[in-house]
Protein backbone atom coordinates (compact mmCIF):
# COMPACT_ATOMS: atom_id res chain seq x y z
CA UNK A 1 0.00 0.00 0.00
CA UNK A 2 2.70 2.23 0.87
CA UNK A 3 4.54 1.67 -2.74
CA UNK A 4 1.18 2.83 -4.56
CA UNK A 5 0.91 5.66 -1.84
CA UNK A 6 4.32 6.71 -2.78
CA UNK A 7 4.12 6.14 -6.84
CA UNK A 8 0.87 8.30 -6.67
CA UNK A 9 2.07 11.04 -5.49
CA UNK A 10 5.21 11.18 -7.51
CA UNK A 11 2.81 11.08 -10.56
CA UNK A 12 0.55 13.57 -9.31
CA UNK A 13 3.30 15.87 -8.45
CA UNK A 14 4.52 15.04 -12.27
CA UNK A 15 1.19 16.08 -13.46
CA UNK A 16 1.42 19.73 -11.26
CA UNK A 17 4.91 20.77 -11.91
CA UNK A 18 5.59 18.76 -15.70
CA UNK A 19 7.15 20.81 -18.44
CA UNK A 20 4.47 23.08 -19.94
CA UNK A 21 3.19 21.24 -23.12
CA UNK A 22 0.29 20.99 -25.61
CA UNK A 23 -1.79 18.85 -27.39
CA UNK A 24 0.20 18.90 -30.56
CA UNK A 25 3.38 16.95 -28.28
CA UNK A 26 1.46 14.62 -26.11
CA UNK A 27 2.29 10.99 -28.15
CA UNK A 28 -1.25 10.00 -26.45
CA UNK A 29 -3.36 12.57 -28.10
CA UNK A 30 -3.90 12.47 -31.57
CA UNK A 31 -5.87 15.14 -33.87
CA UNK A 32 -8.56 12.87 -33.74
CA UNK A 33 -9.31 12.21 -30.38
CA UNK A 34 -12.85 14.02 -29.02
CA UNK A 35 -10.81 15.59 -25.82
CA UNK A 36 -8.34 17.09 -28.40
CA UNK A 37 -9.55 20.62 -28.87
CA UNK A 38 -10.33 20.18 -24.58
CA UNK A 39 -6.68 19.46 -24.41
CA UNK A 40 -5.53 22.06 -26.44
CA UNK A 41 -7.12 24.67 -24.95
CA UNK A 42 -6.26 23.72 -21.20
CA UNK A 43 -3.03 23.05 -22.00
CA UNK A 44 -2.62 26.31 -23.95
CA UNK A 45 -3.57 28.32 -21.08
CA UNK A 46 -1.51 26.83 -18.71
CA UNK A 47 -3.81 25.06 -16.29
CA UNK A 48 -3.63 21.68 -17.57
CA UNK A 49 0.59 19.90 -17.57
CA UNK A 50 1.11 16.41 -18.69
CA UNK A 51 2.96 13.53 -16.50
CA UNK A 52 6.33 13.18 -17.38
CA UNK A 53 7.73 9.45 -17.54
CA UNK A 54 11.37 8.54 -18.99
CA UNK A 55 11.52 12.10 -20.65
CA UNK A 56 8.56 12.11 -22.47
CA UNK A 57 5.56 13.93 -21.25
CA UNK A 58 2.11 12.02 -21.61
CA UNK A 59 -1.50 13.10 -21.27
CA UNK A 60 -2.50 10.07 -19.96
CA UNK A 61 -6.15 10.75 -21.31
CA UNK A 62 -7.44 7.13 -19.50
CA UNK A 63 -5.84 7.80 -15.78
CA UNK A 64 -8.39 9.11 -13.65
CA UNK A 65 -8.40 12.17 -11.22
CA UNK A 66 -7.80 12.53 -7.73
CA UNK A 67 -9.35 14.93 -5.67
CA UNK A 68 -5.59 16.69 -5.45
CA UNK A 69 -5.30 16.66 -9.37
CA UNK A 70 -8.72 18.49 -9.99
CA UNK A 71 -8.58 20.87 -7.02
CA UNK A 72 -4.80 22.11 -8.41
CA UNK A 73 -6.61 22.83 -11.90
CA UNK A 74 -9.01 24.91 -10.07
CA UNK A 75 -7.03 26.67 -8.21
CA UNK A 76 -5.05 27.79 -11.26
CA UNK A 77 -8.13 28.98 -13.13
CA UNK A 78 -9.10 31.09 -9.48
CA UNK A 79 -5.41 32.01 -9.55
CA UNK A 80 -5.14 30.94 -5.93
CA UNK A 81 -1.48 31.30 -4.19
CA UNK A 82 -0.71 27.77 -4.17
CA UNK A 83 3.21 28.43 -2.41
CA UNK A 84 2.38 27.46 0.89
CA UNK A 85 5.20 24.17 1.62
CA UNK A 86 4.20 21.24 3.30
CA UNK A 87 5.36 16.91 2.95
CA UNK A 88 3.57 16.37 0.18
CA UNK A 89 3.12 17.90 -3.67
CA UNK A 90 -0.56 19.08 -2.84
CA UNK A 91 -0.40 21.19 0.45
CA UNK A 92 -0.46 24.53 -0.99
CA UNK A 93 -3.03 23.51 -3.54
CA UNK A 94 -5.06 22.46 -0.97
CA UNK A 95 -4.44 24.79 2.00
CA UNK A 96 -5.12 27.61 -0.66
CA UNK A 97 -8.50 25.65 -1.49
CA UNK A 98 -9.62 25.51 1.90
CA UNK A 99 -8.53 29.42 2.59
CA UNK A 100 -10.62 30.23 -0.97
CA UNK A 101 -13.46 28.47 0.42
CA UNK A 102 -13.73 26.18 -2.41
CA UNK A 103 -13.93 23.12 -0.21
CA UNK A 104 -14.00 23.37 3.80
CA UNK A 105 -12.08 20.48 5.59
CA UNK A 106 -15.13 18.24 6.29
CA UNK A 107 -15.48 18.11 2.95
CA UNK A 108 -12.67 16.86 1.48
CA UNK A 109 -9.97 16.00 4.25
CA UNK A 110 -6.03 15.43 3.40
CA UNK A 111 -6.42 12.35 3.52
CA UNK A 112 -9.14 12.22 0.72
CA UNK A 113 -6.35 14.00 -1.88
CA UNK A 114 -4.51 11.16 -3.40
CA UNK A 115 -8.07 9.00 -3.90
CA UNK A 116 -10.36 9.82 -6.77
CA UNK A 117 -12.80 12.41 -6.91
CA UNK A 118 -16.36 11.57 -7.43
CA UNK A 119 -18.55 13.38 -10.20
CA UNK A 120 -20.52 14.86 -7.71
CA UNK A 121 -17.88 16.16 -6.11
CA UNK A 122 -16.59 17.62 -9.08
CA UNK A 123 -19.89 19.28 -9.40
CA UNK A 124 -19.61 20.81 -5.94
CA UNK A 125 -16.21 22.47 -6.88
CA UNK A 126 -17.21 23.50 -10.53
CA UNK A 127 -19.77 25.27 -9.34
CA UNK A 128 -18.31 27.36 -6.51
CA UNK A 129 -15.59 28.01 -9.18
CA UNK A 130 -17.72 29.06 -11.71
CA UNK A 131 -19.40 31.83 -8.66
CA UNK A 132 -16.32 32.65 -7.60
CA UNK A 133 -15.68 33.62 -11.41
CA UNK A 134 -18.63 36.01 -10.51
CA UNK A 135 -20.69 34.59 -13.06
CA UNK A 136 -24.41 33.44 -12.01
CA UNK A 137 -25.74 30.08 -13.04
CA UNK A 138 -29.38 29.38 -13.45
CA UNK A 139 -31.57 27.38 -11.05
CA UNK A 140 -35.58 27.43 -12.15
CA UNK A 141 -35.34 23.86 -13.15
CA UNK A 142 -33.67 22.29 -10.89
CA UNK A 143 -37.52 20.09 -10.47
CA UNK A 144 -37.47 19.70 -13.62
CA UNK A 145 -33.95 18.21 -13.92
CA UNK A 146 -33.82 16.21 -11.01
CA UNK A 147 -37.01 14.66 -12.33
CA UNK A 148 -34.76 13.82 -15.59
CA UNK A 149 -31.86 12.34 -14.01
CA UNK A 150 -33.06 8.42 -13.78
CA UNK A 151 -30.59 7.75 -11.09
CA UNK A 152 -31.18 10.82 -9.23
CA UNK A 153 -31.63 9.16 -5.58
CA UNK A 154 -28.42 8.25 -5.88
CA UNK A 155 -27.43 11.75 -5.49
CA UNK A 156 -25.87 12.59 -1.68
CA UNK A 157 -28.30 15.32 -0.12
CA UNK A 158 -25.51 17.31 0.63
CA UNK A 159 -24.51 17.51 -2.92
CA UNK A 160 -27.90 17.28 -4.75
CA UNK A 161 -28.06 21.27 -5.40
CA UNK A 162 -24.84 21.34 -6.75
CA UNK A 163 -25.36 18.75 -9.16
CA UNK A 164 -28.46 19.96 -10.51
CA UNK A 165 -26.92 23.24 -10.73
CA UNK A 166 -24.23 21.86 -13.08
CA UNK A 167 -26.73 19.47 -14.93
CA UNK A 168 -28.96 22.45 -15.79
CA UNK A 169 -26.10 24.45 -17.28
CA UNK A 170 -24.03 22.30 -18.98
CA UNK A 171 -20.77 21.39 -16.64
CA UNK A 172 -21.49 18.43 -15.76
CA UNK A 173 -24.16 16.05 -17.21
CA UNK A 174 -24.76 12.61 -18.38
CA UNK A 175 -22.82 9.33 -18.79
CA UNK A 176 -25.75 8.09 -20.97
CA UNK A 177 -28.49 8.87 -23.31
CA UNK A 178 -30.62 8.03 -20.90
CA UNK A 179 -29.00 10.99 -18.62
CA UNK A 180 -27.87 8.76 -15.79
CA UNK A 181 -25.48 11.23 -13.34
CA UNK A 182 -23.25 8.32 -12.09
CA UNK A 183 -22.78 10.37 -8.65
CA UNK A 184 -20.07 8.55 -7.34
CA UNK A 185 -18.45 7.80 -10.24
CA UNK A 186 -15.43 9.34 -11.39
CA UNK A 187 -14.11 10.79 -14.54
CA UNK A 188 -11.08 10.60 -17.14
CA UNK A 189 -8.25 13.08 -17.64
CA UNK A 190 -9.88 13.52 -20.65
CA UNK A 191 -13.51 13.89 -19.67
CA UNK A 192 -12.37 15.69 -16.34
CA UNK A 193 -10.41 18.42 -18.60
CA UNK A 194 -13.79 18.83 -20.20
CA UNK A 195 -15.31 20.10 -17.21
CA UNK A 196 -12.84 21.95 -16.15
CA UNK A 197 -12.28 23.81 -19.31
CA UNK A 198 -16.80 24.56 -19.01
CA UNK A 199 -15.61 26.46 -16.08
CA UNK A 200 -13.41 29.03 -18.28
CA UNK A 201 -15.49 28.63 -21.24
CA UNK A 202 -19.42 29.05 -21.29
CA UNK A 203 -20.05 28.22 -24.87
CA UNK A 204 -18.29 24.85 -24.68
CA UNK A 205 -21.32 23.95 -22.23
CA UNK A 206 -23.16 21.64 -23.14
CA UNK A 207 -27.22 23.15 -23.74
CA UNK A 208 -30.43 21.04 -23.04
CA UNK A 209 -34.25 22.38 -22.61
CA UNK A 210 -34.94 21.83 -19.13
CA UNK A 211 -38.45 24.42 -19.21
CA UNK A 212 -40.78 21.47 -19.65
CA UNK A 213 -41.03 18.80 -16.60
CA UNK A 214 -40.35 15.29 -18.46
CA UNK A 215 -42.59 12.16 -18.35
CA UNK A 216 -41.61 11.07 -15.19
CA UNK A 217 -43.87 7.95 -15.11
CA UNK A 218 -43.04 6.79 -18.52
CA UNK A 219 -39.20 8.27 -19.06
CA UNK A 220 -36.83 4.93 -17.46
CA UNK A 221 -36.20 2.10 -18.59
CA UNK A 222 -38.33 -1.02 -16.63
CA UNK A 223 -36.62 -2.86 -13.55
CA UNK A 224 -36.89 -5.86 -11.56
CA UNK A 225 -37.79 -5.33 -7.81
CA UNK A 226 -37.64 -8.39 -5.66
CA UNK A 227 -40.01 -8.60 -2.72
CA UNK A 228 -38.18 -8.32 0.70
CA UNK A 229 -34.99 -7.20 -0.66
CA UNK A 230 -33.55 -3.59 -0.33
CA UNK A 231 -32.84 -1.66 -3.20
CA UNK A 232 -31.01 2.02 -3.64
CA UNK A 233 -32.68 2.84 -7.14
CA UNK A 234 -36.03 4.80 -7.97
CA UNK A 235 -39.65 4.39 -6.60
CA UNK A 236 -41.79 1.73 -8.88
CA UNK A 237 -42.32 2.26 -12.51
CA UNK A 238 -45.03 1.22 -14.34
CA UNK A 239 -43.92 -1.68 -16.59
CA UNK A 240 -41.51 -2.71 -13.72
CA UNK A 241 -41.36 -6.38 -12.87
CA UNK A 242 -42.32 -7.11 -9.16
CA UNK A 243 -41.40 -10.99 -8.17
CA UNK A 244 -42.90 -12.63 -5.00
CA UNK A 245 -40.88 -14.58 -2.79
CA UNK A 246 -42.40 -17.63 -4.30
CA UNK A 247 -41.38 -16.41 -7.56
CA UNK A 248 -44.53 -15.35 -9.10
CA UNK A 249 -43.56 -12.46 -11.36
CA UNK A 250 -46.35 -9.05 -11.72
CA UNK A 251 -46.00 -6.46 -14.07
CA UNK A 252 -46.91 -3.10 -12.83
CA UNK A 253 -49.98 -1.15 -14.26
CA UNK A 254 -51.78 1.89 -13.52
CA UNK A 255 -55.34 1.60 -12.38
CA UNK A 256 -57.20 2.92 -14.78
CA UNK A 257 -60.31 4.42 -12.43
CA UNK A 258 -57.79 5.10 -9.75
CA UNK A 259 -54.92 6.41 -11.60
CA UNK A 260 -52.60 4.43 -8.07
CA UNK A 261 -49.79 2.61 -9.45
CA UNK A 262 -50.22 -1.49 -8.69
CA UNK A 263 -54.16 -0.96 -7.30
CA UNK A 264 -55.57 -4.06 -7.01
CA UNK A 265 -51.90 -6.67 -7.73
CA UNK A 266 -51.45 -7.52 -4.39
CA UNK A 267 -48.07 -6.21 -4.17
CA UNK A 268 -45.78 -3.59 -2.21
CA UNK A 269 -43.21 -2.44 -4.89
CA UNK A 270 -41.62 0.32 -2.73
CA UNK A 271 -41.09 -1.43 0.50
CA UNK A 272 -36.84 -1.79 0.76
CA UNK A 273 -36.28 1.41 -0.61
CA UNK A 274 -33.11 3.12 0.43
CA UNK A 275 -33.91 5.92 2.63
CA UNK A 276 -31.25 8.52 4.03
CA UNK A 277 -30.64 10.52 7.56
CA UNK A 278 -28.10 13.54 7.54
CA UNK A 279 -25.77 14.64 4.93
CA UNK A 280 -22.05 14.25 4.12
CA UNK A 281 -20.20 12.27 6.38
CA UNK A 282 -22.98 12.09 8.57
CA UNK A 283 -25.31 10.35 6.42
CA UNK A 284 -26.78 7.12 7.84
CA UNK A 285 -28.43 4.38 5.63
CA UNK A 286 -31.68 2.55 6.42
CA UNK A 287 -34.44 0.81 3.90
CA UNK A 288 -38.05 1.78 4.19
CA UNK A 289 -40.40 -0.99 5.77
CA UNK A 290 -44.05 -1.93 5.23
CA UNK A 291 -45.96 0.91 7.45
CA UNK A 292 -42.63 2.80 7.79
CA UNK A 293 -42.12 6.65 6.91
CA UNK A 294 -39.31 7.40 4.58
CA UNK A 295 -37.82 10.59 5.33
CA UNK A 296 -35.93 11.46 2.18
CA UNK A 297 -36.97 13.78 -0.67
CA UNK A 298 -34.83 12.55 -3.45
CA UNK A 299 -37.70 10.02 -4.99
CA UNK A 300 -39.83 12.48 -6.47
CA UNK A 301 -43.47 12.26 -6.66
CA UNK A 302 -45.54 8.95 -6.68
CA UNK A 303 -48.41 7.94 -9.07
CA UNK A 304 -50.69 10.21 -8.11
CA UNK A 305 -48.08 12.92 -8.21
CA UNK A 306 -47.19 13.92 -5.04
CA UNK A 307 -43.75 14.00 -3.04
CA UNK A 308 -43.04 10.56 -0.67
CA UNK A 309 -40.46 12.69 1.33
CA UNK A 310 -41.66 12.26 4.84
CA UNK A 311 -44.63 10.21 3.68
CA UNK A 312 -46.04 6.86 5.65
CA UNK A 313 -46.15 3.85 2.90
CA UNK A 314 -48.84 1.81 4.56
CA UNK A 315 -49.03 -2.03 3.73
CA UNK A 316 -52.37 -4.45 3.70
CA UNK A 317 -51.98 -7.49 6.13
CA UNK A 318 -54.76 -9.16 4.26
CA UNK A 319 -53.83 -9.07 0.89
CA UNK A 320 -50.20 -7.57 0.80
CA UNK A 321 -50.76 -4.62 -0.88
CA UNK A 322 -48.84 -1.50 -0.37
CA UNK A 323 -49.23 2.28 -1.47
CA UNK A 324 -47.93 5.73 -0.15
CA UNK A 325 -50.65 7.68 2.28
CA UNK A 326 -51.86 9.92 -0.56
CA UNK A 327 -52.23 6.87 -2.80
CA UNK A 328 -54.29 5.20 -0.32
CA UNK A 329 -56.09 8.91 -0.02
CA UNK A 330 -57.01 8.33 -3.75
CA UNK A 331 -58.34 5.11 -3.58
CA UNK A 332 -60.50 5.65 -0.78
CA UNK A 333 -61.97 8.26 -2.48
CA UNK A 334 -62.90 5.96 -5.35
CA UNK A 335 -63.17 2.19 -3.99
CA UNK A 336 -65.08 2.62 -0.09
CA UNK A 337 -67.84 0.81 0.10
CA UNK A 338 -71.17 2.58 -0.37
CA UNK A 339 -73.34 1.88 3.07
CA UNK A 340 -73.04 1.00 6.48
CA UNK A 341 -71.42 -2.33 7.24
CA UNK A 342 -71.18 -4.44 10.78
CA UNK A 343 -68.78 -4.18 13.65
CA UNK A 344 -65.55 -5.28 12.32
CA UNK A 345 -66.90 -6.39 8.86
CA UNK A 346 -64.15 -7.16 5.91
CA UNK A 347 -64.95 -5.38 2.70
CA UNK A 348 -65.59 -7.71 -0.32
CA UNK A 349 -61.71 -6.57 -1.91
CA UNK A 350 -60.56 -6.83 1.80
CA UNK A 351 -59.13 -3.12 1.47
CA UNK A 352 -61.54 -2.05 4.31
CA UNK A 353 -63.05 -2.63 7.74
CA UNK A 354 -66.20 -1.63 9.34
CA UNK A 355 -64.95 0.37 12.94
CA UNK A 356 -68.64 0.98 14.00
CA UNK A 357 -68.65 4.23 12.36
CA UNK A 358 -67.04 4.45 9.20
CA UNK A 359 -64.94 2.13 6.50
CA UNK A 360 -61.41 2.78 7.23
CA UNK A 361 -58.68 0.98 5.03
CA UNK A 362 -57.14 -1.79 7.03
CA UNK A 363 -53.65 -0.58 5.82
CA UNK A 364 -54.03 2.68 7.96
CA UNK A 365 -54.18 0.37 10.89
CA UNK A 366 -50.75 -0.95 11.00
CA UNK A 367 -52.19 -4.34 11.40
CA UNK A 368 -53.30 -4.13 14.66
CA UNK A 369 -56.88 -3.53 14.96
CA UNK A 370 -57.41 -5.56 11.83
CA UNK A 371 -56.08 -8.60 13.51
CA UNK A 372 -58.24 -8.12 16.13
CA UNK A 373 -61.45 -7.88 14.33
CA UNK A 374 -60.59 -10.50 12.14
CA UNK A 375 -60.27 -13.16 14.42
CA UNK A 376 -63.72 -12.40 16.44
Amino acid sequence: MKTKQITAAIAAAAIVFGAAANAATFPDVQSGDWYYDTVTAMTGKGLFAGIEENGTVYFKPENTMTHAEFIAVVDRILGLDTSAKGDTWWYGVYKAAVDANLITSNEMSETDMDSDITRQEMAMVAVRAIEKRGETLSSQYADNVQASIPDNQKIDSYYRDFVLTAYENGILCGVDDLGTFDPDGTLTRAAAAAVLNRITEPTTRESRDFSQPPDTLHNYNPITIYEGQPRDNRLAREGDTFVKADGTQVILKTDPVTGVLGYGQGVAPDVGIMDELGQGKNKTTRYLTANGTLTTGKYGPNSVGKEVSDSQYWVNPLTGEGHWDSEWTVISYYTRPRGDGTDGEISSDKNYIWNGMTWVILASTNGLVVFEYYNK
